[in-house]
């Protein structure tokens, strides 16, 4: 659910309860403001969530690169190694004939 529609679903819910419910002017003000607050903790909640989510993502982000990082280098090696055999091979050979 998009936090814009949360907050209009509570003001359209306010609304409605200011013109239906036969309270005083202190309930209605103090139901309000519990409204509020609960919308205010709710909406707090959701953008921590939202910040968790973004902060896993970058950790895997960050994990899959390093674990690029590692396999390129390890496939570097690799071809190193096979060039200085290669190279050695071929000497050992030309030398030998």
């Amino acid at each position: 659910m998009k936090l814009s529609s949360f907050l209009a679903g509570i003001g359209v819910g306010a609304t409605v309860a200011l013109l239906f419910a036969p309270k005083s002017g202190d309930e209605t003000r103090e139901m309000l403001s519990e409204k509020a607050e609960e919308g205010r903790r709710y909406a707090a909640a959701r953008v921590q969530d939202l910040r968790d989510q973004a902060q896993d993502l970058r950790d895997q982000a960050n994990d899959v690169a390093e674990r690029g990082k590692k396999a390129v280098a390890r496939q570097a090696d690799a071809v190193t190694a096979a060039a200085h055999a290669a190279k050695d091979t071929y000497k050992r050979e030309s030398h030998a004939s």
